[in-house]
């Protein structure tokens, strides 16, 4: 949407207004985070950065429910069965049908470069006897609760992006989707899982993660107004913001 690539854009002129570089970026694998990245790379004249994508850093799967809009879901389910799915961050949708479109592991062009997935051999043997040919298939998510997706981008933080990029040193720009970007936040900032539905992430705010001081900052804009009044965090936003930032808020 022309939004979204305005948001992109902006995120990276602020970057760039406060003398942010970067090393490396890490992205999913879905073409919006993808974009969002290239279109903030280039607005800090870093097109060359070597970008690092992960189906791990992929927004929620919402099984089938994907595609369908608020109303859909509640004429479909009820307007009580909506509101949990929506508010309960361990409650999982209903799966997708294997050969679904919205299914991950039909998505050919993506699914070659996935190998940090156990094998589903029931799946591997029964495409492979359609197809003729042997196909290896992967164990994809038919369907994710908000909590199954951030337990598969925190390991992803932890067990790639520290060690290769982390630890070294090395500037990273993340360019993903909300509850994925939700499950790393809740690692980084120590955040409780009751306070994670509280917890609300605007988009095209760049969020500025202080290793030593384990809390996020947030980049003035120009526009005059505090960007912790500007923007909406949610209650949980005193777990996102270091006591200085919150203490400064508080004396305003």
């Amino acid at each position: 949407a022309p939004e979204g690539v305005e948001d992109a854009r902006n995120g990276g002129r602020l970057l760039k207004r406060h003398g942010f570089e970067f090393d490396v970026v890490y992205t999913s694998q879905l073409f919006r985070a993808i974009d969002t990245a290239r279109k903030c790379i280039d607005e800090l004249d870093q097109p060359w950065l070597p970008m690092v994508k992960s189906w791990r850093l992929n927004e929620r799967m919402y099984g089938a429910l994907t595609g369908k809009s608020k109303q859909m879901i509640a004429q479909e389910y009820g307007k009580e069965q909506l509101k949990k799915w929506r508010s309960g961050i361990r409650v999982r949708p209903p799966p997708v049908s294997s050969y679904s479109l919205s299914y991950p592991g039909n998505d050919y062009k993506r699914i070659k470069y996935v190998k940090d997935l156990r094998i589903s051999w029931i799946e591997t043997i029964f495409r492979s006897i359609e197809a003729r040919d042997f196909q290896i298939h992967r164990k994809f998510p038919k369907r994710e609760s908000t909590w199954d997706c951030m337990q598969r981008a925190i390991p992803f933080y932890t067990q790639r992006i520290v060690p290769e990029a982390v630890d070294k040193g090395k500037r990273v720009l993340i360019s993903s989707h909300e509850n994925a970007i939700r499950g790393i936040l809740m690692h980084l900032c120590s955040i409780p899982e009751d306070a994670m539905k509280t917890l609300n992430l605007p988009n095209g705010v760049p969020l500025v993660y202080n290793v030593e001081k384990k809390c996020i900052t947030l980049l003035d804009d120009g526009s005059g107004m505090d960007p912790m009044e500007a923007h909406n965090f949610g209650a949980a936003a005193q777990y996102l913001f270091g006591t200085s930032e919150r203490d400064k808020k508080a004396g305003q």
